[in-house]
Order: structure tokens, then sequence, then C-alpha cells
């Protein structure tokens, strides 16, 4: 049986829009927030520190007046590694007087983002898809819908599902714009219950009252 070499890239290589931005330094392109990778490398691995983690394995100061690091990066088994050296400026200014506290932080997040980069992270992103403007809106699109049906496996449960089967049967039922309305009142309590868990199923409910309201009245106006 051949083994699926690119399994992990294929299920990690897709970026969620909402964690990029446009940077223009030089040249334009697209970062990716740091935390983000953290993220879905946990989604990927499980919890830093058990699933998956880093070292700093060596740190040099070079002559451009810049650190660097190399990071090692495990996942599943610390055998299973990867490295690569992250690089961040000493100073933040041009005269090189205002020291940057955070530079071996900025270091060590470039060489964790290259690390994760090699195991297909955020792959659209280095790709070059990212500077198609239709790809990024079907990124958009795609993430919206995985976010929603996140939301179900982790919020959505047997009894909001009756709550929403319950509210959605009465609404239909309804003969008249009173007694829709009155179904809306009683139901208040178990619709905001469901807003509050998965928000995309309180709206189904409203485009479903937005549909018995125009059919009866329709059939109010041809009565």
């Amino acid at each position: 049986m051949t083994k699926d070499t690119m399994k992990l890239w294929n299920a990690v290589s897709k970026t969620n829009p909402n964690y990029t931005k446009t940077v223009k330094f030089g040249r334009e392109f697209t970062a990716i927030d740091p935390h983000s990778q953290i993220m879905e490398a946990t989604r990927a691995f499980g919890p830093a520190g058990q699933g998956w983690g880093w070292t700093v394995a060596q740190v040099e100061y070079l002559p451009t007046k810049d650190a660097a690091v190399l990071v090692r990066l495990w996942h599943g088994d610390k055998d299973n590694s990867v490295e690569q050296w992250g690089q961040a400026g000493l100073y933040m200014d041009k005269n090189n007087t205002k020291t940057d506290n955070d530079c071996m932080k900025k270091a060590t997040t470039d060489g964790l983002t290259k690390c994760l980069s090699y195991l297909g992270f955020n792959a659209d992103v280095f790709l070059g898809k990212f500077d198609d403007s239709k790809y990024v809106a079907e990124r958009r699109a795609e993430q919206e819908e995985e976010d929603k049906q996140r939301a179900l496996d982790h919020n959505w449960t047997p009894e909001l599902q009756k709550k929403f089967d319950a509210i959605s049967e009465n609404l239909k039922a309804a003969n008249d714009i009173a007694a829709l309305k009155a179904v809306v009142h009683a139901s208040r309590s178990d619709w905001g219950e469901i807003k509050t868990a998965v928000s995309h199923k309180s709206g189904e409910l409203n485009k479903i009252f937005a549909d018995c309201t125009e059919t009866l009245e329709k059939q109010k106006e041809a009565a």
C-alpha cells in the first residue's frame, strides 16, 4: 500500500484569509499572523510541548546587526524534526541606537514560520496564490463554511437540534402573521440559546420566519 506523503501538506496548506494582511515593505507581500500558525499546528498535532514543539539550537550575531537563531521544530516524536534559521534586526532604528527588545522573539518566530512551511503550513501563501484576488475570495467563502462546520461540531447538541426543529415546525405551522409573531415571542429563550451557540443556525430560523411571512402575506392579498 502506497503511503500518502502529501497527507499532512494537503491538510494544512490552505490559509485562513482572516489571519493575513498585505504588507508593503520594499515589495508587497502577504504576512501571516504568527499565532494563527501556532493554532493550526496545535490543530494538526496537539498542544505545544506534547504533540509538537521547538527548541533554539543555536544563536549567531551577524555583521549586518542581525540576530540569527536556528530553530528546530519537532512533531509527533522528537526524532521527527526540521530546522531553519530565523533572523531579525538587533536595532529598531537606522542609526542602531535603539535596541529591539523583541529581537530574539522575532527571530524565533521567523525560524518557526520557515520550519512550519516545510511541512506545508500556509503553502498557498508561499506558492503565491494569495497574489490572486479570485483565489483569496474563494478561500474566504470556503473558510466561512469551515468555520460554520467547526461551530456545529463544537457547540451543537441534540438538545439544541430539538429546539431548532420545534421552532422551525411551529413557524411553518402558523396560519397567519399574528400566530407567526406569537411563535417568535414564545421561542425567544430557545432562539437566543441557539444564536449564542451557533449564530448561523439562528440565521436559518430568521430565513424561515421571513419566508413564512412572505407566504402568509401573499395568501392574505389573494384572499
